[in-house]
């Protein structure tokens, strides 16, 4: 924290306060006369400024969560010129790195309560992307309030466009790479949290040796796997769901970016075998269901074991979107995890991903399956662990010629259809 640690005798330093009181200046002048408390707090500001920028020895450290209070009171005040104004001079200091764990615990509050009120939110987003980018301040439940507002503005609604919502996924994106970020770096060593800044959480789950950056990891991880299976979060209180393409898309930034985190630590490797992998299979569910009630519908002579009654509900149709992000995170997790966490998980999607090139599948299922199983067939090592894992073991399902004997089939339709 560069400027919290210097003097204010340093240059940069007294350019830096000397912009802060032109804001507090401007700011006062703005809240004179509907705002009287907070021109009064900005007056004490200027002050408390004024003083330390007189005294070489004197640290910014002391002053600047003191000037924090007038800034919230404006963006408590309804009024939108005041909360931009605001919201401006707060990025100004995070920007600065001249805000504390405390200070920032107050700047999440702040941008916590106007996202609720539905309030510049494009200005919140980067508020809370600057904050989370510039120091590793935020932990535990103000870490989780910062990311519960983000993800909230991710679905649209009547008063919030498309391309906020689009803003909103992408800093979702961009907070949960950073978590992992963290979580790998305290892993490698290159990165210890101070324990002055962790306050303890309200709905921690997380196993308890986990460090503290991991901790963060596990959370927003066992939320997220949470949410697409339609259950409500633990630790992101207030988020009961998001769009399941989404949280599919979030998972595999994840996996696809942070293997190490889930071959380093132990906990991790278990959420991946025990839930995600679970959640993939149950989410598979619509494709399986599909095709018997494909089979039996467009197939002649298709066996009544497969048919529907009269009475019975119509099974669920696949939904493309999802479908095809299932495939791809099939598709990384063969190919980063196959040999060391999930063998015989993999084996269920491997399977699965085979049965998608049956005749009786729609075009669509059949395209999306051979475009995953060209991107395994074109690596020998692939290959090669296939046989060595499955057709090679008694009792095990033959991969390798499975995938031989569907492609070939494939092959057969494709050039009878021409």
């Amino acid at each position: 924290m560069a400027f919290v640690s210097a003097v204010t005798g340093d240059d940069s330093t007294k350019k830096f306060m000397e912009v802060l009181q032109s804001d507090f200046k401007t700011l006062s002048l703005e809240t004179k006369k509907k705002y009287p408390q907070i021109r009064e707090a900005c007056d004490e500001a200027i002050e408390k400024l004024s003083l330390a920028s007189n005294n070489p020895q004197a640290s910014l450290y002391g002053v600047v969560n003191q000037i924090l209070y007038p800034l919230v009171q404006g963006c408590e005040s309804k009024d939108l010129k005041i909360i931009k104004f605001c919201l401006g001079t707060i990025q100004r200091l995070i920007a600065q790195q001249g805000i504390d764990a405390k200070g920032a615990r107050h700047v999440v509050d702040c941008l916590f309560n106007l996202g609720q009120a539905g309030v510049l939110e494009l200005k919140l987003l980067q508020t809370a992307a600057l904050l989370m980018t510039t120091s590793d301040l935020v932990h535990g439940d103000t870490l989780a309030r910062t990311m519960v507002m983000c993800m909230r503005m991710v679905s649209p609604s009547e008063s919030r466009d498309v391309s906020t919502s689009h803003a909103a996924a992408a800093t979702v994106r961009q907070l949960v790479a950073l978590v992992f970020e963290r979580a790998l770096a305290e892993a490698d060593g290159t990165l210890k949290v101070n324990p002055a800044d962790i306050r303890p959480q309200t709905n921690n789950k997380a196993p308890k040796d986990l460090k503290p950056c991991a901790v963060d990891a596990y959370l927003i991880l066992q939320d997220i796997i949470q949410l697409v299976n339609g259950d409500s979060a633990h630790w992101l209180v207030g988020i009961s769901d998001v769009p399941k393409t989404f949280g599919l898309e979030l998972l595999d930034t994840v996996l696809t970016d942070f293997s190490p985190v889930f071959f380093k630590i132990a906990e991790f490797r278990f959420l991946l075998k025990e839930h995600v992998c679970a959640l993939i299979i149950r989410l598979f569910s619509p494709n399986v269901k599909y095709r018997a009630a494909f089979t039996s519908l467009h197939i002649p002579g298709a066996g009544a074991g497969l048919a529907t009654s009269a009475g019975s509900a119509a099974p669920e149709r696949p939904h493309f979107p999802v479908t095809m992000r299932l495939l791809r995170l099939v598709s990384v997790i063969v190919h980063k995890y196959h040999a060391v966490l999930v063998v015989t998980e993999c084996e269920i999607f491997l399977s699965l991903t085979i049965k998608f090139l049956d005749p009786d599948k729609p075009m669509w299922q059949r395209a999306l399956a051979l475009e995953v199983l060209h991107k395994m067939t074109i690596q020998p090592n692939l290959l090669k662990a296939f046989c060595e894992c499955y057709d090679m073991k008694p009792h095990a399902t033959n991969i390798f010629q499975d995938i031989v004997n569907a492609l070939g089939a494939m092959c057969e339709l494709v050039r009878a259809s021409t």
